[in-house]
């Protein structure tokens, strides 16, 4: 277990890359975080992280990015619940179960819009509704063309990989797939969650994704189907 300071900084880290997509440095910590350290304090700690595994740094920049083991130790042992908006709140609320489908894609539409991912829902073998792609593109991950064109292939292959996602998604709450313990393969991060009927719905986005919305999100989707 990493200790308080380092957990803090290494959420700091993650939630303004989440939020920037450009690596993190130490004088961005300490002019914009409070944290009451030195600059040399910091870059010793980030220096220990990146040692251990949680952080990386890409070779054009002195800042650090989170790596899948450091996204993992976040989700498991740091990352809290957010609060949803009263207008998805009321949204989830008046779905109605007659047309739970038909509300369901809209929804879906809602999240995927707000969180600018991907939203994938299976409401049974071959029956399968994807939304948002556009708004996935839009991420800086997929500027990259290659990049791009790998999870372009992934939405050929999506009706292939359900069956293996819908085993790695627990029932009472939302699971988090990150990196390579993710089917739809390292480049992208999920959130999904089983609602009533064996329906399956997936948040798909690139590793840098808000986990903690997305969770908190899906959490509130499961109690109410």
């Amino acid at each position: 277990m990493l200790d308080e300071r380092k957990s803090k900084i290494l959420e700091l880290i993650i939630e303004n890359y989440t939020k920037s997509a450009e690596p993190v440095g130490s004088s961005f910590l300490v002019d914009n975080c409070n944290l009451e350290l030195s600059g040399a304090t910091i870059r010793n700690e980030m220096r220990d992280l990146e040692e251990n595994g949680y952080l990386t740094h890409p070779h054009t920049s002195s800042g650090r990015i989170p790596t899948e083991k450091g996204y993992r130790y976040y989700v498991e042992n740091i990352m809290q619940f957010k609060t949803i908006s009263k207008k998805i709140a009321e949204d989830f609320d008046n779905v109605s179960e007659e047309k739970i489908n038909d509300e369901l894609k809209t929804i879906a539409k809602n999240i995927s819009e707000k969180t600018g991912n991907s939203v994938i829902i299976a409401f049974g073998p071959g029956s399968l509704y994807y939304t948002g792609i556009k708004n996935l593109f839009s991420q800086p991950e997929f500027h990259d063309y290659s990049y791009m064109v790998s999870v372009t292939a992934i939405f050929d292959q999506c009706e292939d990989m359900i069956e293996d996602i819908y085993k790695n998604i627990l029932k009472d709450k939302p699971s988090i797939l990150i990196g390579e313990s993710n089917p739809f393969g390292s480049m992208c991060g999920l959130v999904g969650a089983k609602l009533k009927n064996n329906i399956l719905f997936i948040v798909l986005g690139p590793v840098r994704m808000d986990y903690s919305t997305n969770y908190t999100l899906l959490d509130y989707l499961i109690k109410k189907f």
